[in-house]
């Protein structure tokens, strides 16, 4: 396989490249540019690309990829993998999930290049717009969200109609984790979205957080090598537990706070996946100045499975994120 270029970074066969993909000067005189790391395979074969921090207080999520990147060996490798670790640097420049200035959420934008030649958009588009250019390069998006005070860990599954087994199902099954959330996602302009519109596959990863179990952070790293198996980018065969666990549309909820304070957590991030009972106690809101107890906020199913938790003390907001919580004894057991 000869050298490939993605964006403006060239690898040679066989072996790996780095470089910024610049975006626009700033204020300050600076460059605005993303990371993109390259991997050219010795063989050809189909490209991936693997984003992260589309959402800023998600790039924690790059110590993952850093683990898979590094053990990842292009010389046993048909294709091409591509990985942009932090895509709103602003944003992760202030732990930020939306863009500090202009306030847009990165994940909602695509496809992110306006139609007006002269209004190149907002700083969040002008960003998405050269992730925008790599996706259309590649046949494989892998776009992993997580976030800076919570973890969280399973598989979405793009899909209304997870008994049909579809390509989109199939795809997310193939990662190997335990859990997977079997919906059509229920906001526009989604990066994975866009992947799949263009003919391509794409895949949401929900991966990644503080105080992340490291079983979970293993199981990502293989899931990304799965994939590669899958596709036939590598030898093997997908490494996939012997039972998964696929929660249906309508059978889960996220648990959010009604009242402001400060949030104490009662379960920490060892038992994130870990199935407990109804009025399981997740957490409490407090009232700083008062002292009164504002909000229990508990388990809400027979058998609640949390996908989500906020794991660390401090103050919380009305509505915040607070648990996905997802109901166990509905949901469809996969064996392998």
């Amino acid at each position: 396989m000869n050298t490939i270029k993605i964006l403006n970074v060239e690898a040679k066969s066989g072996e790996k490249a780095y470089g910024r993909v610049p975006v626009a000067e700033l204020p300050d005189g600076n460059i605005l540019e993303l990371p993109l790391h390259v991997a050219n395979g010795r063989k050809p074969g189909p490209t991936m690309l693997i984003i992260n921090a589309l959402h800023g207080d998600a790039a924690g999520t790059s110590a993952t990829l850093r683990r898979f990147y590094m053990s990842l060996d292009p010389e046993q490798l048909s294709g091409v993998v591509a990985i942009m670790p932090v895509c709103n640097p602003l944003g992760a420049a202030g732990n930020a999930r939306h863009t500090p200035q202009d306030g847009w959420n990165m994940n909602r934008v695509f496809p992110a290049k306006p139609a007006n030649e002269y209004n190149p958009g907002w700083v969040t588009q002008m960003m998405a717009e050269q992730v925008d250019k790599a996706i259309q390069e590649c046949d494989i998006l892998l776009d992993f969200h997580s976030g800076s005070d919570t973890v969280i860990h399973y598989m979405w599954a793009d899909t209304s109609e997870p008994e049909n087994r579809d390509k989109n199902f199939e795809l997310a099954q193939m990662v190997g984790f335990k859990y997977m959330y079997a919906a059509k996602p229920y906001f526009t302009g989604m990066s994975h979205q866009y992947a799949i519109s263009l003919g391509k596959e794409g895949l949401l990863v929900e991966h990644g957080g503080i105080g992340l179990p490291d079983y979970c952070r293993e199981e990502a790293i293989r899931g990304v090598f799965n994939i590669l198996k899958y596709k036939g980018m590598m030898s093997g065969k997908p490494d996939l537990p012997k039972e998964q666990i696929v929660i249906r549309k309508g059978h889960r909820t996220l648990v959010r706070p009604h009242h402001g304070g400060w949030f104490i957590p009662e379960v920490g991030s060892e038992k994130l996946d870990d199935p407990m009972p109804k009025g399981t106690v997740l957490g409490r809101v407090i009232n700083l100045y008062n002292f009164k107890e504002l909000e229990v906020l508990r388990a809400p199913y027979e058998e609640s499975i949390p996908l989500m938790m906020k794991v660390l003390p401090g103050i919380v907001y009305p509505g915040d994120y607070g648990y996905i919580i997802a109901e166990g004894k509905t949901a469809m057991k996969i064996k392998n």
